[in-house]
């Protein structure tokens, strides 16, 4: 009976010390440096997403050991993708940044994976697109570009960092159908990150920058380019307060791009979790507050079942849209 007992209490020692040795290993996660990568070069949308959130995180004690931020560009989003399918497929160690340019990327077939192949972390915020020009050009205002725009539609180069195809060339497409313009005259010139359009329109290569309001918040500030006009559906702050709607200049244009951060298709649940928790924490924090001001982003923080639906609604959004705008047949 005693030795009944005794088999009972160090069988029951060790369940307790394996569960113990769970929690802890659990709880003292990570244990090192977490990679967030930009699957692009830097100074774009993505790589502001990981740089941004990366800096939060650690002032704001979130996470205790260093966030490396890498940049990983080509293919718009698809070699970084590649890259984590193939080889990553269990690496609790990063998390990628993602945006709507992925969802456009899809449902334009540029990208043959589908949100099904990885694992959707949550979306961060929005962030609208806006068309912008270098401080000494020639166009004072939107309405000054699109009459120019008609008069020689494939003489107005427009600079964005999505594909053929993909957000920004929608947005450019979808002003050209606003204007009477005919779409497959449009004479957009993709870069693969928002760093590289915005060189290419400050060195005089194109005429004007398609992309989003946090990407050239810096050079509005810095006062080497002017943004145009916001296709938004509310009126922005701080930069961009007197930054017109093109709804509000004739033109019923809003596009905003969500975005946010996914992790291998194979990361344990926990670590899951604890993003889940660690970037549910972030976005209530003074210090991303101060980050969406500053950016001029707006909150959308989602995770779990209710963002894997978003996501499967943007796809079938943006399919549609394509093939309305005749980028895709």
């Amino acid at each position: 009976m005693r030795t009944l007992r005794k088999v009972a209490w160090v069988g029951g020692f060790l369940l307790l010390s394996i569960f113990v040795a769970q929690v802890g290993a659990e709880a003292a996660y990570p244990t090192k440096a977490v990679d967030f990568i930009a699957p692009a070069g830097a100074g774009g949308g993505w790589d502001l997403t990981c740089r941004l959130s990366a800096k939060v995180l650690k002032e704001a004690g979130i996470v205790k050991q260093p966030i490396v931020v890498s940049n990983k560009a080509g293919g718009f989003g698809v070699v970084a993708m590649t890259d984590i399918l193939r080889n990553r497929r269990k690496d609790d160690y990063a998390l990628i940044a993602f945006s709507a340019v992925m969802t456009t990327q899809m449902a334009t077939n540029n990208n043959t994976f589908r949100y099904k192949d990885i694992m959707p972390v949550a979306s961060l915020f929005v962030d609208y697109g806006t068309i912008a020009v270098k401080k000494d050009s020639k166009y004072a205002s939107m309405k000054d570009l699109v009459e120019d725009w008609k008069k020689n539609p494939g003489g107005v180069s427009f600079a964005g960092s999505s594909p053929p195809g993909g957000l920004d060339h929608m947005r450019i497409a979808m002003l050209a159908k606003a204007s009477g313009i005919p779409v497959k005259s449009v004479r957009y010139v993709a870069f693969d990150g928002g760093g590289a359009a915005l060189t290419s329109l400050l060195g005089g290569h194109t005429a004007a920058f398609v992309g989003e309001a946090g990407e050239i918040a810096g050079n509005i500030e810095a006062g080497s380019i002017r943004p145009l006009t916001l296709l938004a559906d509310q009126k922005l702050t701080g930069i961009f307060a007197n930054t017109p709607l093109a709804r509000d200049q004739g033109f019923d244009v809003v596009s905003p791009n969500w975005r946010g951060f996914y992790a291998p298709p194979e990361m344990s649940k926990d670590v899951v979790r604890f993003w889940e928790d660690a970037l549910g924490k972030m976005v209530k924090s003074n210090g991303w507050k101060q980050v969406l001001e500053q950016q001029s982003w707006v909150d959308y923080f989602q995770t779990g079942e209710k963002f894997k639906k978003f996501l499967d609604e943007d796809f079938t959004k943006y399919e549609k849209l394509a093939k309305e705008l005749e980028l895709v047949k």
